[in-house]
């Protein structure tokens, strides 16, 4: 600020008073002129609620309504690679007819699963106990996802056993693959797992390890060879999970060390009511889709009601949807 030189006026202290407050507002506008213009551009924000258009695979930015985000790990919206995916535990008595459920339960059921995978627009989904007989997974393409990739995870156990299965959509590329059981006893489970390039690329990840799992009751004794034989180093902080957990959100820590390792989960989705029909009967907080890639967030979810009841699908889980927005690489 310079000095004013005042003339030799003969002026009232109020119209000394005036003219200092005209003085210092020209000069205060004079420096405001100056400065660079400071804009600012608003992100929007991800709108929450029920079923909305997916959004499509690894597609930078934000296109369309998506249904939530991770408040805590936000993405600036052009670094985003939208992954959606779709996973849903049918449960084994609706594939084998048993304990009340139809005979035409499982093909219903695997027409639905195909239905409601394209409508959310996913490029992976996961299947648990979708299965002819206890262990082998029904083939995902035969029912209408034509062209995909599946990996088939069978637990075979005497006359019983459990089925989980991987399928990813034309564009992504498997490289290496494996599935089994996590356990040897009563209490065994199945997985399906995959070293796949995507068809774009996330940063910080030239490959990504993807697991299927149906997690035991009790605790994973089995499968961690198999997945670090598949993903090599790409557990460390490349993976993502989904499936029934068996779990809420807050156990699901303990079971990913067990089968995958690496580094803990930085995310895990939904945390919401999925189990089971009727729910009279059962309770649960079980499926999620979880991932320990750094800057992951949520770019939405849907948990669906139950479906096909006519058919009497004993211990069904909902259906849900799940897009990861994961860090876009160059």
């Amino acid at each position: 600020w310079l000095k004013p030189h005042w003339p030799r006026l003969h002026l009232s202290k109020m119209q000394m008073l005036a003219f200092v407050v005209s003085l210092i507002a020209v000069q205060a506008a004079s420096a405001a002129a100056s400065l660079p213009e400071n804009r600012t551009t608003e992100v929007p924000m991800i709108e929450g609620g029920g079923p909305s258009a997916a959004v499509p695979l690894l597609r930078k930015g934000s296109a369309g309504s998506v249904r939530a985000m991770n408040a805590s790990s936000p993405i600036a919206l052009d670094a985003q690679l939208h992954v959606p995916a779709f996973f849903w535990n049918v449960h084994w008595q609706c594939s084998v007819a048993a304990q009340g459920s139809s005979s035409a339960c499982k093909e219903k059921v695997a027409g639905r699963f195909v239905q409601l995978a394209r409508e959310a627009n996913a490029q992976i989904v996961a299947s648990v106990e979708l299965s002819n007989g206890m262990s082998e997974p029904v083939g995902l393409a035969a029912r209408g996802l034509e062209g995909w990739t599946q990996v088939n995870g069978p637990c075979a156990r005497g006359s019983g056993g459990d089925s989980a299965a991987l399928a990813f959509a034309p564009g992504w590329v498997v490289e290496k693959s494996g599935g089994g059981c996590l356990r040897n006893d009563y209490d065994t489970r199945a997985f399906a797992v995959a070293r796949v390039t995507p068809p774009s690329p996330v940063l910080g990840c030239s490959s990504l390890c993807v697991v299927a799992l149906h997690a035991p009751h009790t605790a994973i004794t089995s499968g961690r060879g198999t997945v670090s034989n598949v993903c090599g180093g790409t557990v460390w902080s490349c993976a993502i999970a989904m499936g029934d957990w068996n779990v809420p959100v807050d156990g699901v820590g303990r079971l990913w060390a067990d089968l995958i390792g690496g580094s803990v989960p930085s995310l895990s989705f939904p945390n919401e009511r999925t189990c089971c029909f009727p729910e009279s009967q059962h309770y649960g907080l079980y499926d999620h889709i979880t991932t320990n890639i750094a800057g992951a967030g949520q770019a939405g979810h849907y948990v669906y009601p139950y479906q096909l009841l006519e058919e009497n699908p004993v211990e069904q889980h909902k259906p849900v949807s799940a897009s990861l927005a994961l860090p876009a690489g160059r």
